[in-house]
């Protein structure tokens, strides 16, 4: 009842009956105030006319008879004048009209008249309530066609009190997330096209030279038995490099189109990064590198284990890859009053400022890279599975120096 009466609609109707019902009011007692004086001067003439003609009759009985009009008369001279004057046909049942007081006055229809006359003035002032009324629900209906038509620039005013402001800043609100839904379907459609395309264009220089090296060993039945075993060699590397082409473009495609629940628990920084880091120990082995972790036995986060796993891995991954036989990758875990971070040092050939702000775009290449075969996609993945899970990554690099890559988890995401 509150939430109703706080509209301003309501208020314009109440304010506008309320003034409406006091000049009528005014009105109609003016107006029975009239009647009532008619009917009383009616009354007295009446009985001036009955005291006059019997005082001519009876003038000694001035006294007795005034007295009957002034101060009223006993119950039984009441009774017995009823009796008399019934005789004549004038008692309690007969009609109105036939009452010389009120006759020729027709109170009830002049009554009656005016109020229905009043009607009047009472529905144009609901229909010009209403007209407002329905003009803004006209515009309310326009506004949802437009919607409909994929027109979001025509909103509803959000600064009118009562239900009509409160309509207006939630339609505003559903046409806004309309609008972003739409826009989201049309990036997911247009990152669906772009990733097919990347797909078809990684695939193609595996794919070529699987054909030529098996044209090569059906065409030549006399090929030398070592020359067949590296070009088997050669395809059984192409066919690596195309299943981790395609299990790596799937996990992208997945991460980025937002189609993956994080199963977040609380878990410790520095056992994902140790995990990561046995994950690689061949890696290290084959290239006589080193891998020091330190700092982080108590940073606790929430987040999906296995897929921060999966980012650290990439990250340390490109790491080794970028670092010289014998180096060494340095990791520190670290903390202070409003962030844990990791990162994660190389002393590889560094990035040029040319490639860093793309570095995390995927299938970027840097120019002058020393990985000839990366196609980029695993810093690409990192990225979007760090930020999905609340987090931040950031990376900084000077050419001859190596490469720094920064991972902040907010203490709040515990």
């Amino acid at each position: 009842m509150i939430e109703v009466i706080r509209n301003p609609e309501w208020k314009s109707i109440a304010v506008k009956m309320l003034a409406f019902q006091l000049i009528l009011s005014i009105f109609m007692f003016l107006y029975m105030n009239h009647q009532v004086g008619s009917i009383n001067k009616t009354i007295i003439d009446q009985n001036a006319a009955l005291i006059g003609y019997m005082l001519k009759q009876q003038p000694q009985a001035e006294n007795e008879i005034v007295r009957y009009i002034t101060q009223g008369a006993q119950e039984t001279d009441v009774a017995e004048g009823k009796r008399i004057l019934a005789q004549y046909g004038y008692k309690e049942g007969m009609s109105a009209e036939d009452q010389p007081a009120l006759a020729g006055m027709a109170l009830p229809m002049q009554t009656g008249s005016l109020i229905l006359l009043f009607a009047i003035p009472l529905l144009l002032l609901l229909l010009w309530e209403y007209r407002k009324l329905f003009s803004k629900i006209r515009i309310i209906s326009f506004a949802a066609e437009q919607v409909v038509e994929r027109q979001y620039h025509n909103p509803l005013p959000e600064s009118d009190e009562g239900d009509f402001g409160y309509l207006g800043r939630s339609f505003n609100a559903m046409a806004d997330r309309l609008s972003n839904s739409l826009e989201q379907l049309k990036q997911e459609k247009t990152f669906l096209r772009n990733l097919l395309s990347d797909i078809s264009h990684q695939l193609k220089t595996p794919l070529a030279s699987l054909i030529v090296f098996n044209e090569n060993l059906l065409n030549d039945p006399a090929m030398k038995e070592d020359m067949k075993v590296a070009f088997l060699e050669r395809s059984r590397q192409q066919l690596d490099r195309m299943e981790w082409l395609i299990v790596s473009l799937l996990k992208l495609a997945r991460v980025e189109a937002g189609s993956i629940l994080y199963r977040k628990e609380e878990i410790q920084l520095r056992e994902i990064v140790d995990n990561a880091v046995h994950s690689l120990r061949l890696l290290t082995e084959q290239g006589a590198q080193r891998i020091v972790v330190r700092g982080g036995e108590d940073m606790l986060v929430q987040a999906d284990e296995e897929w921060l796993t999966e980012a650290f891995l990439n990250l340390i991954k490109n790491a080794l890859e970028h670092t010289p036989k014998e180096g060494e990758i340095r990791i520190d875990l670290e903390e202070n009053s409003l962030f844990y971070t990791v990162s994660i040092r190389d002393r590889g050939e560094g990035i040029s400022p040319e490639d860093l702000p793309h570095i995390f775009k995927r299938f970027y290449r840097g120019r002058d890279t020393a990985k000839p075969h990366s196609i980029g996609i695993g810093l690409s993945l990192s990225k979007s599975i760090i930020e999905g899970q609340g987090g931040m990554i950031t990376v900084a690099s000077r050419r001859g120096e190596g490469t720094e890559f920064g991972i902040s988890f907010s203490k709040g995401n515990k």
